[in-house]
């Protein structure tokens, strides 16, 4: 009963791609990846026997590539140019990486790629809609919006309303300066689910969760007639989620350490243009990947919900008005 009911939530769009709908047993990926030499990485990483059979569902090329790869501190541009650089980069990247997959991956597990629609992209409907045209044109399969209000939801609307398999950020967006629900307290988990029927109602067929609280995460997460299939960042863990995982992440040491990053990277920044290889990759993928399968990756994250306040969001469903 379980499996035909997150079978259900998978909305038809995605459904041939999530294998943990298949398998309830398995945990689904979503691994973030920018150039044609990371996706060769993983590859190698998902050869390896213990983990060949791991449900790494989609590659995301995502804005963060302008933190990671190029050191900026934000995903906000500057302004129009910068903006326009923004979205011709990440286009760039989304044909490298299609073509790596496509490399790489037999068709019967290959990941599904979804773009990142960039800061200044989702400012209307016809701008959204431009940039979804050309990451298709360029490979992806899907498309992710950052999503705050209703002139989010209204891009989200738009994009879907076209076919495209379109899955709406909820909880930290950086792109929008950082604005953010953590449902950390009763009230703004009952937000944060308000928002999340909103975006399925708005045609969305998956969720991307960062920085919301674990228990918010798990109450999405569970097996929905009319839920979605959800991905979560430093969100902690859910039995029936889909996880994040940076590629980047697990190679390359943060500038600032924190708790909730992978505790793979072997490598500083300023090692990237020499150590940054398809072997290392596929080495602290492998340890990644097997952290996260066995339960020691993520982290619980700090919430300030009491034992009470945990226990009525567990109680709630998300996914029915109340």
């Amino acid at each position: 009963m379980q499996t035909e009911l997150t079978a259900s939530a998978a909305t038809g769009l995605l459904a041939p791609y999530l294998w943990r709908y298949a398998s309830p047993a398995q945990l689904g990926l979503k691994v973030n990846a920018y150039r044609g030499y990371e996706i060769e990485g993983l590859a190698r990483a998902l050869s390896t026997p213990d983990l060949a059979d791991s449900p790494v569902e989609c590659v995301m090329v995502g804005d963060s590539y302008f933190m990671t790869h190029l050191g900026r501190t934000g995903t906000v541009m500057s302004g129009p140019a910068e903006q326009a650089w923004a979205l011709d980069t990440l286009v760039g990247l989304v044909a490298e990486v299609r073509a790596a997959l496509d490399a790489q991956f037999p068709a019967d597990r290959r990941p599904f790629l979804l773009a990142d629609l960039p800061d200044g992209t989702t400012a209307n409907t016809t701008a959204a809609l431009v940039a979804a045209e050309r990451f298709t044109a360029s490979g992806a399969d899907a498309v992710k919006i950052e999503v705050a209000g209703e002139d989010g939801m209204r891009c989200v609307e738009a994009c879907a309303a076209t076919g495209l398999p379109t899955l709406a950020h909820l909880g930290y967006t950086p792109q929008l300066t950082g604005l953010s629900r953590r449902g950390d307290a009763v009230d703004d988990a009952a937000e944060l689910f308000a928002q999340a029927r909103r975006a399925r109602d708005a045609g969305s067929c998956g969720l991307i969760v960062e920085m919301v609280s674990e228990a918010v995460n798990q109450a999405l997460s569970r097996p929905h007639p009319h839920g979605l299939p959800v991905y979560s960042v430093f969100s902690g863990r859910a039995r029936w989620g889909g996880q994040s995982l940076n590629l980047w992440d697990a190679v390359v040491r943060p500038a600032r350490r924190g708790r909730y990053f992978p505790p793979t990277p072997t490598i500083d920044f300023a090692d990237v243009p020499t150590a940054y290889t398809p072997p290392l990759i596929a080495d602290r993928m492998r340890e990644l990947l097997r952290l996260t399968l066995a339960g020691w990756f993520p982290l619980s994250p700090h919430t300030a919900l009491g034992r009470k306040e945990s226990a009525e969001i567990a109680a709630t469903d998300p996914w029915s008005t109340p």
